[in-house]
């Protein structure tokens, strides 16, 4: 072998080993920081989540064959076999007992294998005997009539519950939503670095994506697929499924046309991007707007970028209003009575629908501006109606009870809706942003919307 191909040889064994051991890296790393977090979660949060709410024991309940949205936050898929490929049917227990200290003794009944952060492994048989000696007064369990979160166990996985602690413990049952809730929000450090790195591969992809159309060749489904495949190449899940660009306003398309996934994106038209990513345990949830410039345009139509610029000063409004101590529904309320006192008109959702939009066109030509808040959880999963924790929002009611606590991710929306002369109607921008309530205030994860991207 004469010496060139010699180093071409030993290049492509280098590149073969190293480009593996990246790809093993990353994987590992993912593996660990789910690890950490889980642990840390255990060690710093579980105590208070379940004292805070009366609870001294938690007994989650998961099931063969069926995904439980806690899976992740209480197990290691890798060390623990909770489901998969056995034949027959099986319930794995996981229990949560304060027991005093500063310490929630974890035990694991039904699964086979170990994970770290436990401390008692056993038989899913022994689940009566194990409770009788602890003697929990309430007994929280994974059900709920309206979280979805907290409510992974089957009904035949409740009546056999039921069955096996007995009258007495039986009695004692109360449902989890509140500690799981608690347990959720109340974020530790890693989750917030892993959170914010979601927010920035998503950020990078869209707005690469969104600078990169070009005007009379690029469909909403080439733009769909582009950005699909860029999540795929980074090693991101996709939250809501397929996505295409919303078109807000076009100069050359009417309203059903845009709406077609072969539409071809235009010069003139106004765009939206609504998408998220899911990366470890975390789901975003997101917007980013684009114009496309006409011929001869440099810059946003005058009506435009006043509703923007009224849409970045409505934005500076809320955050300094959301804070940590009130409720979901005492800060809807106080957003309210900021924005109003500074001229813009409250235009509450309630059902995203007919009766939304005959409340923004009641405004008619007015000068003010409509607003409507939907500051919705965020975190685990990206949507609103799937993730535990407080929802600013009036049409959000059974999380309004519930306390804004300090590392609180949520997804920063609301609408703002000005009246354009020139296209003789209103403009809603709806903003949204992810970002986290600490003591300090509304704090960002990564740049936030500032402006809407030009496309040439």
């Amino acid at each position: 072998m004469n010496n060139s191909k010699l180093l071409i040889s030993i290049f492509l064994i280098t590149f073969c080993f190293l480009g593996f051991n990246l790809h093993a890296q990353e994987a590992r790393y993912r593996w660990e920081m789910l690890n950490l977090i889980r642990q840390e979660k255990f060690d710093l949060v579980l105590p208070k989540a379940m004292r805070e709410n009366k609870v001294d024991m938690w007994i989650h309940v998961m099931g063969d064959g069926r995904p439980d949205p806690l899976l992740l936050d209480l197990a290691d898929p890798l060390a623990l076999d909770v489901g998969g490929t056995i034949v027959g049917r099986r319930t794995v227990y996981f229990i949560f007992t304060d027991r005093g200290g500063d310490r929630i003794e974890r035990a694991i009944l039904g699964a086979e294998g170990k994970t770290k952060g436990y401390d008692i492994f056993g038989r899913k048989e022994d689940l009566k005997k194990f409770v009788a000696e602890r003697d929990p007064k309430r007994i929280a369990v994974n059900f709920s009539k309206n979280l979805a979160a907290a409510d992974g166990i089957s009904h035949t996985q409740y009546l056999e519950l039921v069955k096996e602690l007995g009258k007495k413990y039986a009695q004692r049952i109360v449902s989890a939503e509140n500690v799981i809730t608690d347990f959720r929000v109340q974020r530790v450090q890693t989750e917030i670095i892993a959170f914010a790195k979601a927010c920035e591969l998503q950020r990078q992809i869209v707005e690469e994506g969104l600078r990169n159309i070009k005007p009379g060749v690029t469909t909403r489904e080439d733009f769909g697929w582009w950005i699909e495949d860029k999540a795929l190449a980074k090693g991101l899940g996709v939250e809501f499924g397929m996505v295409l660009p919303g078109i807000i306003h076009s100069e050359v398309s009417n309203p059903a046309e845009c709406r077609k996934p072969d539409y071809v994106l235009q010069r003139g038209d106004l765009l939206v991007f609504d998408w998220g990513v899911k990366y470890l345990n975390f789901g975003t949830d997101y917007k980013r707007y684009a114009y496309i410039l006409k011929e001869g345009e440099t810059s946003l139509p005058a009506g435009v970028q006043k509703a923007w610029d009224r849409t970045l000063q409505a934005r500076e409004i809320i955050r300094k209003t959301i804070k940590v101590g009130r409720t979901a529904g005492e800060t809807l309320e106080a957003i309210a009575q900021a924005l109003e006192k500074e001229g813009f008109v409250y235009t509450p959702f309630t059902d995203i629908g007919s009766k939304d939009r005959e409340l923004v066109n009641s405004l008619g030509d007015s000068e003010k501006s409509g607003f409507s808040i939907d500051c919705h959880c965020v975190g685990n999963t990206g949507h609103g109606d799937i993730v535990v924790g407080p929802s600013i929002a009036p049409f959000r009611k059974d999380r309004a009870h519930i306390k804004i606590k300090p590392n609180n991710l949520f997804a920063f929306e609301f609408m703002v809706h000005t009246w354009i002369p020139e296209w003789g109607k209103r403009l809603t921008i709806n903003l949204e942003d992810n970002a986290i309530v600490t003591e300090r205030g509304v704090e960002f994860l990564y740049p936030p919307n500032e402006r809407i991207i030009l496309v040439h």
